[in-house]
């Protein structure tokens, strides 16, 4: 089995963390999964913008206190690397969401985007369908 690092994209984090997002099953049965090693994810890799982006969120649909834990878990995790976006990828965020006008993707996720293209990672755990038509394959 080939071993698979993913981005992890923000609307994951809150699904697995919010227990009334309507994805919350299906980002937890692939977790379960990954636990359980029925798949070939080895880790996970992430951005500080998507970080923000899922703490935010997880914020106003869910509570401060399962926030908190989602930052604090993800932090502490061996299994998720997280990348600070510095002026290279930045710069490379800026030029793909400019060149795409056509498309109503997020500075985040343009940022996101490009921290792909550097590592070589192909696949992304998300539910947003700007992945998709960014050309990654994206699961559950």
């Amino acid at each position: 089995m080939i071993a698979l690092i993913v981005f992890m994209d923000s609307s994951a984090f809150k699904a697995i963390y919010d227990s009334g997002d309507e994805r919350h099953i299906a980002a937890r049965e692939l977790m379960q999964k990954i636990q359980a090693r029925k798949t070939n994810i080895t880790s996970f890799l992430t951005t500080d913008y998507v970080l923000d982006e899922a703490i935010t969120l997880t914020r106003f649909a869910h509570s401060h206190g399962k926030a908190a834990e989602l930052a604090d878990a993800t932090l502490a995790s061996r299994f998720i690397r997280l990348i600070f976006t510095g002026e290279e990828l930045f710069s490379a965020g800026m030029e793909t969401f400019k060149q795409h006008a056509d498309k109503e993707w997020s500075f985040t996720d343009c940022v996101s985007f490009a921290a792909m293209k550097a590592e070589g990672i192909m696949t992304a755990f998300t539910f947003d369908v700007h992945f998709k038509q960014a050309g990654f394959d994206v699961i559950p």
